[in-house]
């Protein structure tokens, strides 16, 4: 039986992403090993904080910017330039606003320029829209053929800078110039297929105000989001130094490491997804226990296969500065049990249109994280921090489901993809395999 379009795009967005993200951390343990601890969690240290700002250059505008080129295909620059204009402002405030913060409250006043610098170079990811508009229109080698060339080039030059002093200006320099260079190639493909030129609805501020409406809940979403994804290796600097930040880093570098996958798949899937809620109320829930049956076995795997092999596995690539990273990881892996889930709630929740919800769990993860961050790393340093990052996400992606009959709903189906879908792995499997309709990834 034919494989869908929707496991093909899957499979080649994924071969992509391991190879960037296995060239960033081959980058990053370079780093790790030839400069050590304390400037490998400096670098670590300004990409969080700097990390912190970066939801103001997207204005939680993708998935809908995507789904209306999607919806209204000869209005599609109508959609993109908007979000456009929108962006554009997010990307300034979140310049200006991480200027104020870092000349205000970061103590780490030997990173503040460095920050600084990234911050400006990271506002170009405002362009990055472009990417959705591809990818709306199934055009997937376009972005990642772009991507591909520009991280491989950015990583080259980091390891030659790393074996040539490892000078942390120039690798900031290098790590922020990757941004603005895809997001200006974007524009520059975008403008050569003539895409700006379908544009039967002229763009006003009525149609910008009202996309950006449509994007506040994700946009505050995504700021509550990174706070608990970025503010454990910010306060680890704040309240330590950037050693403990850099053994830290080693450890969370590895467990983030597989969060991009379930992403992935989601994006594969959306369009199947928002066919089958149209079609069958039954058939939807079923697909969707089917898909979080194969990523809860994914992330169970993955955790105790971690769990098991840490020392050896850290020992082995960062060396013996880093073993106390295995302490660490032992505990932040884990919440790839429930990142992997995350995925597929966050479009449960678009497709039902409950963007609020999104901001609200996310804003319980953000506020239990930096409470437990606040109470844990005094006492514990880095080891805290791995656990309130874990406790986090639980409030977060599944207790805080329970809070609100509108996201009850999705609670029940990951307990019934836990404990019935989960032993029926085969079957969902094949449900997965077999649906054939047309899929396109948002």
């Amino acid at each position: 039986m034919a494989v869908s379009a929707s496991i093909k795009n899957s499979a080649l967005l994924i071969l992509e992403k391991t190879l960037t993200i296995g060239i960033a951390f081959i980058t990053g343990v370079f780093l790790a090993r030839i400069a050590g601890p304390q400037l490998f969690g400096e670098y670590a240290y300004i990409l969080s904080f700097a990390g912190l700002f970066a939801p103001l250059c997207m204005m939680g505008l993708n998935n809908i910017t995507s789904k209306y080129v999607i919806k209204y295909p000869i209005n599609s620059h109508h959609y993109v330039k908007s979000a456009l204009i929108i962006r554009a402002f997010g990307a300034l405030l979140s310049v200006l606003l991480g200027l104020f913060c870092v000349l205000n409250f970061n103590e780490n006043n030997s990173a503040n320029s460095l920050t600084i610098q990234l911050l400006i170079l990271q506002s170009f990811q405002f362009l990055y829209v472009i990417e959705y508009y591809f990818l709306a229109n199934n055009l997937v080698n376009t972005t990642l053929k772009i991507r591909l060339f520009i991280l491989m080039l950015s990583s080259l030059l980091k390891i030659i800078v790393i074996f040539n002093g490892a000078d942390i200006t120039l690798l900031i320099k290098v790590h922020g110039g990757a941004y603005a260079f895809i997001a200006l190639s974007y524009l520059w493909f975008y403008r050569v297929k003539n895409a700006h030129l379908i544009l039967k609805k002229q763009v006003n501020s009525h149609a910008i105000f009202a996309l950006f409406h449509r994007g506040k809940w994700l946009l505050l979403s995504g700021i509550a989001a990174v706070i608990y994804l970025k503010i454990d290796q910010v306060m680890l600097g704040q309240y330590y130094n950037n050693k403990e930040v850099g053994i830290y880093a080693a450890a969370a570098r590895l467990s983030e490491f597989w969060y991009v996958f379930p992403v992935l798949i989601a994006n594969a899937f959306n369009r199947q997804l928002h066919d089958k809620f149209k079609q069958s109320h039954k058939d939807f829930t079923l697909f969707l226990q089917s898909i979080l049956a194969v990523l809860i076995v994914s992330a169970v795997i993955i955790s105790i296969l971690t769990y098991v092999l840490s020392p050896i596995v850290l020992l082995w690539i960062y060396g013996e500065e880093f073993i106390k990273s295995a302490a660490i990881l032992n505990i932040h892996i884990f919440a790839t049990l429930f990142i992997f889930q995350r995925a597929i709630f966050s479009k449960w929740l678009i497709i039902k249109g409950l963007y609020k919800y999104s901001l609200l769990t996310h804003g319980v993860g953000a506020i239990s994280n930096v409470i437990l961050n606040i109470y844990f790393i005094p006492k514990w340093g880095g080891i805290g921090a791995a656990w309130a990052t874990l406790i986090s996400y639980v409030f977060a992606s599944f207790i805080s489901l329970f809070f609100s009959k509108a996201t009850r709903p999705f609670a029940f189906i990951m307990l019934q993809a836990t404990f019935v879908q989960t032993f029926k792995l085969r079957s969902s499997i094949k449900l997965i395999k077999n649906s054939q309709k047309p899929s396109q990834l948002i």
